[in-house]
């Protein structure tokens, strides 16, 4: 009887250790991006399975740039994408330049604009995103 009843408390206790771990994935990948108040300039460290994600507000006909770059280091790179959610859904407009270390659009609707910086394998990195 008391066999049995500790089979059950461990088997309760790895249940509930399994339904926890996915909800705490989930909240990790759910980081809210930072504000940034334009022009901004930020500097920031990535690399492996993490990015840096950036929000800023840009109203309708203004033109976003984003740019960056990093320090070299055995032969690192470091990239950013714009997206026009908070998953990132990439927009439809604007356009790369520089190997895609800048990007330039205008924006054909007032909202939050999304920027995620990601680094293979890390980067010290700077962001520059201005409105115009």
């Amino acid at each position: 009887m008391r066999r049995d009843f500790s089979r059950l408390l461990i088997l309760a206790v790895i249940i509930s250790i399994g339904a926890l771990l996915p909800s705490a994935a989930a909240g990790q990948a759910a980081a809210k991006p930072k504000r940034l108040h334009a022009p901004a300039t930020v500097r920031g460290l990535v690399g492996g399975e993490s990015h840096d994600s950036y929000v800023v507000r840009v109203p309708k006909g203004r033109s976003l740039t984003v740019e960056i770059s990093w320090r070299s280091e055995d032969n690192n790179t470091a990239s950013f994408s714009v997206g026009k959610s908070p998953n990132f859904e990439p927009v439809s407009f604007g356009k790369e330049y520089s190997d895609g270390k800048k990007w330039v659009g205008r924006v054909p609707r007032t909202g939050d604009y999304f920027i995620e910086v990601v680094a293979h394998p890390a980067a010290h990195y700077v962001l520059k995103v201005k409105v115009k």
